[in-house]
């Protein structure tokens, strides 16, 4: 439910270590390197977005599910906090 970022940037950071090792070995070279490079960055930037976007309708599904259980917990919080600077508590 919740986007692995972090996983992301490892899988991104071991294919980075995996490329630069095929560079040592000179099985690549600069120019391809640089390829690599860019089409690691946009597919870590595709995989961000796309992760981003799962999140963001899951909560959307959340709130529109549990909207007036929201409203209610929201309305009772400010309810006490109110009550609370009334009587000099907060």
């Amino acid at each position: 439910m919740f986007p692995d970022l972090i996983g992301a940037t490892r899988d991104y950071w071991r294919k980075l270590d995996e490329v630069e090792a095929a560079y040592r070995r000179n099985e690549l070279t600069i120019q391809e390197v640089d390829a690599e490079v860019e089409a690691l960055m946009v597919e870590l930037g595709q995989t961000r977005r796309q992760q981003l976007r799962d999140a963001w309708a899951a909560l959307q599904t959340f709130v529109n599910q549990q909207g007036e259980a929201l409203v209610g917990v929201t309305a009772l919080g400010m309810l006490a906090y109110v009550w609370l600077v009334v009587n000099g508590q907060a």
